[in-house]
């Protein structure tokens, strides 16, 4: 039964906004209360305060992002403790977490209230950056976390381990952790290798790294994966799912595990994992004319 709902949507899309007002109505009719970000209740001209992200993880269940896979994660980052379950509605081609379409969403949110809908838990990793023996970042990534190289800055060697293993010094544009559904973003760009998203693992992919042998790594979700920062005076970033960055200095170690909280997402009843990848990468698609 749902107690309260959240509602995000991203910001400039009109379709969005649109379909925002019916959830909102959907809502009154219950005699719902309903959470908002700051940037939702502005587009929707809502006479109420917006709640942060980590605050709507914490009280409201169902959520419902409207937008791509972008606007959903920027807010599932934040999910401590058990997950809410998270109903992302895409407004463009079908989103690899993004399965409802803006025509579903209402039926969708019928069938959370009876507890009928399809749902699939997703892993995250939490990450923190140590400096001089203090935490001075930290963060969870439903995607991935990148340890990369500035725009114009030389290419840098990161020191790569695993429990405490020495694995390689890596020289290269930077380095990709990843989880299972990361692995369908900048970690398959890179040459990462395609994991299912039920699978408890970690990827390691180095980008464009200047050495044929530095291949990309798949982990058990276990390891504790540490990249480190030798000696270099140039800039070096930790992005965050390509959405939260923190800028690097010479000695940082950046530990990276599986986090202990997962994300419970809504899943399509009529598409399997394979349908989407078929979808979205075209396989089976001619690569020519007829």
């Amino acid at each position: 039964m749902i107690q309260r709902l959240g509602l995000v949507i991203r910001p400039g899309s009109q379709k969005a906004a649109n379909l925002a007002r019916e959830v909102v109505s959907w809502c009154q009719a219950r005699s719902l209360p309903l959470d908002v970000c700051p940037q939702t209740a502005k587009a929707l001209k809502l006479t109420v305060n917006g709640v942060s992200s980590k605050e709507m993880v914490q009280r409201a269940d169902p959520i419902i992002t409207l937008g791509g896979d972008g606007t959903l994660i920027g807010v599932a980052r934040y999910v401590e403790g058990s997950s809410p379950v998270f109903v992302g509605v895409n407004f463009g081609n079908l989103g690899f977490l993004t399965e409802v379409r803006p025509d579903e969403l209402l039926s969708v949110l019928d069938a959370v209230a009876k507890g009928t809908v399809k749902c699939a838990e997703r892993v995250l990793l939490e990450l923190q950056v140590h400096r001089k023996g203090a935490i001075v970042f930290e963060s969870r990534a439903v995607n991935d976390v990148v340890v990369q190289k500035g725009a114009r800055s030389r290419l840098p060697e990161l020191d790569l381990s695993v429990n405490g293993n020495d694995v390689a010094r890596i020289r290269a544009d930077g380095i990709i952790l990843s989880t299972p559904t990361g692995s369908t973003a900048y970690s398959l760009a890179a040459g990462g290798s395609i994991a299912h998203p039920s699978l408890s693992v970690i990827l390691v992919t180095p980008i464009c790294p200047h050495s044929l042998t530095n291949r990309p790594l798949i982990l058990p979700g276990s390891a504790a994966v540490e990249v480190e920062l030798p000696k270099f005076d140039d800039e070096v970033i930790v992005t965050v799912d390509g959405q939260v960055s923190e800028p690097l200095q010479s000695g940082d170690i950046v530990k990276v595990s599986q986090a202990r909280q997962t994300v419970k997402f809504v899943v399509s009843r009529e598409k399997s994992y394979f349908d989407i990848l078929r979808t979205k990468l075209n396989w089976g698609v001619p690569n020519r004319p007829d």
